[in-house]
């Protein structure tokens, strides 16, 4: 059964048409239910387009590509443009209000979306060491899309940065050991920094502070 709706896969076939780079969604699974959603998910979008395509790897047995990618979480996927990782992933499957947030990322990658200007880059460029950001959220949250998706945009700017979005639902146990009661909540470098709706201000004063 096809995840993606016909009339969503219409409007992106004119969007990723105009991407003039090569977008890569590397996903590493293993073999559970979850993984195996992720993989027919992958599918659908790749076959969308040329300019967007899907590679299927192993959680077992990619651990290089793993550590290039800051990913430890099986059924996770990973976005490169032209062959780098740009350090946008996703932890499991971005549905629901997370779709969105998955195709404004892919877009932003190929020039096509949001950019920071002034202060808000000169913050961002400032960051010197390794952030691994990790924000968990809810598929029917309705504040969780703006903060993946200013998170996405910040990561853009600074390879320093990785960004990842995890669904509580997929990873409930993970969630519950970190006491996660709402969400979105934000962890940097495994430290939780933040819980609730947060403007990219906010995020980027957030990071440039850590």
């Amino acid at each position: 059964m096809a995840l993606l709706d016909s009339n969503i896969v219409e409007q992106l076939k004119g969007y990723f048409d105009k991407i003039n780079a090569n977008i890569e969604l590397a996903a590493f699974l293993d073999d559970s239910e979850k993984s195996k959603e992720l993989d027919s998910f992958l599918k659908e979008v790749d076959a969308i387009s040329e300019k967007v395509n899907y590679v299927k790897k192993s959680f077992e047995n990619d651990k290089a590509d793993l550590d290039r990618a800051n990913i430890t979480r099986p059924t996770s996927f990973t976005i490169l443009k032209d062959g780098e990782n740009t350090g946008i992933n996703f932890s499991g499957i971005p549905g629901g209000h997370e779709f969105n947030s998955f195709i404004l990322a892919v877009l932003g990658l190929a020039g096509l979306g949001k950019k920071l200007e002034g202060d808000q880059l000169s913050k961002v460029e400032s960051v010197d060491k390794p952030l691994n950001v990790e924000t968990f959220v809810s598929l029917s949250c309705t504040h969780c899309p703006d903060v993946i998706q200013a998170l996405n945009l910040i990561s853009t700017y600074n390879k320093n940065i990785t960004v990842t979005m995890v669904d509580s639902a997929v990873f409930f146990e993970e969630a519950k050991e970190k006491d996660i009661q709402a969400v979105p909540v934000v962890f940097i470098n495994g430290e939780q920094k933040s819980v609730g709706a947060k403007t990219i201000e906010e995020l980027i004063n957030l990071i440039a502070n850590v």
